[in-house]
């Protein structure tokens, strides 16, 4: 199996790079590759953080990679959920993946955060 790090779809997706962009292209082009959730967290934090683009564009974008690559993303229905949320709330991308584990897989999740304990009543709410 080949995993890939955040870098690999940062140069993907960005193609801002004339020989990294052209490799990383070719990496996930030609392989299955797996996205482990925790290199979405640091896509999405370099992105919005370094990058500076909007949260919507993010989500859309990384929804859109998702759906043209081959890639294997372990508990995929919960990183689609994750970037639904993140679009639509203002909640940090770790928040999102929590609500999605309690919306996808019936998590019961424990916080002190009251934004995300507001989505949880939400998805809780039948």
């Amino acid at each position: 199996m080949h995993k890939i790090d955040a870098n690999i779809i940062l140069r993907y997706m960005l193609n801002d790079h004339t020989e990294l962009s052209p490799k990383a292209k070719e990496i996930i082009d030609q392989h299955s590759v797996e996205v482990p959730i925790e290199v979405f967290c640091e896509v999405v934090y370099v992105l919005t953080g370094y990058y500076k683009i909007d949260r919507q564009i993010v989500s859309t974008e990384l929804e859109h990679f998702i759906e043209q690559t081959r890639c294997i993303l372990p508990h995929q229905r919960v990183v689609l959920q994750t970037l639904k949320y993140f679009g639509k709330t203002s909640l940090d991308f770790v928040d999102c993946i929590l609500a999605s584990y309690a919306q996808i897989e019936k998590d019961e999740i424990h916080t002190f955060d009251n934004k995300l304990q507001k989505l949880l009543a939400e998805i809780r709410q039948p």
